[in-house]
């Protein structure tokens, strides 16, 4: 472990204990980053950006800070120099920073849309689009209502009644291709989506059920088409550790069914935060 690990690893030990949810809030920021940037913007304190060395209490927002301004966003950026007590000594995280304007197409987006045009729009077939974040759905239908494609979206906030009027018309409609934005909770067991035959899950969740359970709402009885699922992960990010757990869950789900483990791959425990985290203590 090199010295500025030991440092941070030091200052950590020195802010004594760390809540769960305060792991659990650096865990959503970093996966909401991997999507696009303009997601972490409720995070960025203006003053405290603008006053380099300013810290809350636990000092949890700056160390977050300093560890995302680290983080290349584009291979022309320059990356940001960060000093020992977490100063941010280049604005990269202030809230006027152009790479966090939601106008602003993300890689990932950039990736999904090139998929879309050549995959379904260029085909005239239809497609489900899965986030776990109702924000990036926002975001993606803003730029799709841009170009004239048709989209529907369906999340926990479409009331229970209205549901099945959108699923009809996205399966239904003779208007193609058509798109239909869904966020993970609202795409759970029941909901049947045949109309599409490409789905695309932009963000992993650590539970690899959840995502099945998407995926079977186009891959079902009544599906006349091809399916085609697609699942983008950012490299050398929080994503790929949750790649990694997720292999691990499927590996203790089948233990469960073998009788020689009990269930937990719903949850996630001390071990399961240590993997995402690429954890280790030094020596």
């Amino acid at each position: 472990m090199n010295d500025e690990l030991k440092a941070l690893h030091q200052k950590m030990n020195s802010m004594g204990d760390v809540k769960t949810f305060q792991i659990l809030v650096l865990l959503l920021r970093l996966r909401q980053i991997c999507c696009h940037p303009s997601l972490i913007e409720s995070m960025l304190d203006k003053e405290s950006c603008e006053n380099d060395g300013i810290e809350d209490e636990t000092g949890m927002d700056v160390d977050l800070l300093s560890q995302l301004s680290r983080m290349g966003l584009d291979d022309k950026i320059e990356t940001k120099s960060v000093d020992a007590d977490g100063l941010v000594k280049k604005k990269v995280l202030a809230q006027n920073n152009p790479v966090f304007k939601k106008d602003r197409i993300s890689s990932k987006m950039r990736a999904l849309f090139n998929e879309l045009e050549e995959k379904v729009i260029d085909k005239g077939d239809n497609a489900v689009i899965v986030s776990q974040f109702t924000t990036m759905l926002d975001l993606v239908h803003q730029h799709l209502k841009k170009n004239h494609v048709k989209c529907l979206i369906l999340t926990g906030s479409v009331p229970v009644k209205e549901r099945m009027a959108l699923v009809d018309q996205f399966n239904n409609s003779l208007q193609k291709p058509m798109i239909l934005l869904l966020s993970l909770t609202a795409g759970g067991v029941g909901l049947n989506l045949i109309g599409g035959n490409h789905l695309f899950l932009l963000d992993p969740h650590w539970n690899p059920q959840l995502e099945a359970q998407a995926f079977d709402r186009i891959y079902r009885v009544g599906q006349k088409k091809s399916v085609h699922i697609y699942k983008f992960i950012s490299e050398e990010t929080i994503e790929q550790q949750i790649k990694k757990l997720q292999t691990h869950k499927m590996a203790l789900a089948t233990s469960v069914l073998t009788g020689t483990k009990r269930h937990g791959a719903n949850k996630l425990s001390l071990d399961d935060l240590k993997m995402l985290f690429n954890f280790q203590a030094p020596s």
